[in-house]
């Protein structure tokens, strides 16, 4: 008969200890895990969220699906979110808690879930208007040292030349692809609001949706790519979206205007959240910031960023023409963003993490027809 060590028996005995630990351990852990996914999905952090989330679903109502791309045919870095208007706001005009029903029936107005007795935070209604150069009815907001000559730059024509033909000339895309709205209108927000979320009936690609069908009702073709970037890592965004933009000009070379299409996120739970807003027929919607970026380095790779700074101005003044009050101070920066893969690249932010999905979707409407009229004045 085999007789052990005491010390080998106890080292043994300490190994299967060791294994029987780290069982249990990771055992607890997808417990807790199956838990917060059927808490709150979209809670999870989405840095852990690898094996949790799908890269989304697509409609297909009238479109042609093609991965993670949507084909609409002829017959139908973070420093970004850092504003500096929101340092200087003294509105506090709040608007009474009511329930927003879209005439379209675009969204539905579900509770936002949280615990009994959960701490809530107040949310900030603001309409954001003078700030920066004024040009005409519209503002700049110049963060570079380049003496922006707003006339001059309008009085030049975009390099875009929209085309009578059955080809996509938009692509409609986002970079953080989950961020989402407040489900409702009531004026704060509870301590577990979390606004990012993988389900496309409450994120940015419904704004986008509504930006696409107006194009596509006024004859412009158009591309809603709704490529899940941010997930399931926020950092590298950016590099991620890049790749999808230049699949998307490389498969559709007819492509000349690409619009990435965010919402802002400002204030927090100390200050409380702020949330951009105007009327217009009666009815509450969310105001845009459109983004231009530069390269005054020519080292930048950014050569030809006066082409993008002239459309994306004629999208403020049109805007701001056909909707007024619609716009916040257009952001003019030193930075990129994706804009240097074409002459009309434009980032535009629709509200912000306190504006509801209704608000949000009424302004999508709007900019589809804004860019509808400029880009039909645009056609060969």
């Amino acid at each position: 008969m085999l007789v052990l060590p005491k010390k080998r028996i106890l080292k043994l005995l300490s190994y299967f200890i060791s294994i029987f630990i780290i069982i249990i351990a990771n055992i607890c852990l997808y417990l807790r895990a199956i838990s917060l996914l059927n808490l709150n999905t979209d809670k999870i952090n989405l840095l852990s969220a690898k094996f949790v989330f799908p890269r989304g679903k697509y409609k297909t109502n009238n479109v042609f699906t093609n991965q993670n791309m949507c084909y609409v045919s002829d017959y139908n870095n973070n420093m970004l979110k850092q504003d500096s208007s929101v340092q200087n706001i003294t509105t506090t005009n709040k608007y009474k808690s009511q329930e927003i029903n879209s005439d379209n029936n675009l969204s539905t107005q579900d509770e936002q879930p949280h615990s009994p007795g959960e701490n809530t935070y107040k949310i900030i209604e603001n309409q954001f208007g003078a700030g920066g150069t004024k040009y005409e009815n519209f503002y700049v907001k110049n963060s570079t040292n380049f003496n922006l000559n707003i006339a001059s730059e309008l009085a030049q024509k975009p390099d875009i030349n929209i085309k009578f033909t059955k080809d996509p000339q938009v692509l409609i895309m986002h970079t953080h692809t989950s961020e989402a709205y407040m489900p409702r209108d009531q004026g704060f927000f509870y301590e577990s609001f979390y606004p990012r979320s993988t389900d496309n009936s409450k994120n940015v690609t419904r704004v986008g949706d509504a930006i696409t069908q107006k194009l596509i009702k006024n004859g412009i073709n158009t591309i809603h790519d709704i490529t899940y970037h941010d997930v399931p890592t926020y950092n590298g965004s950016y590099s991620r979206s890049a790749k999808t933009i230049k699949n998307n000009l490389e498969k559709f070379p007819s492509i000349q205007v690409v619009l990435d299409i965010h919402r802002d996120s400002l204030g927090d739970k100390s200050t409380g959240k702020v949330k951009p807003t105007f009327k217009i027929n009666g009815k509450k919607a969310a105001q845009i910031m459109v983004i231009a970026g530069c390269g005054l380095d020519k080292s930048s790779g950014f050569p030809d960023w006066e082409k993008n700074l002239r459309f994306a101005l004629r999208i403020q003044q049109k805007a701001e023409t056909m909707f007024p009050g619609i716009t916040r101070p257009m952001h003019f920066g030193n930075f990129k963003y994706n804009m240097n893969l074409s002459h009309g690249s434009v980032l535009i932010e629709v509200g912000s993490d306190a504006n509801t999905l209704d608000e949000a979707l009424y302004t999508g409407e709007m900019l589809g027809d804004v860019l509808s009229e400029l880009l039909n004045s645009l056609k060969n």
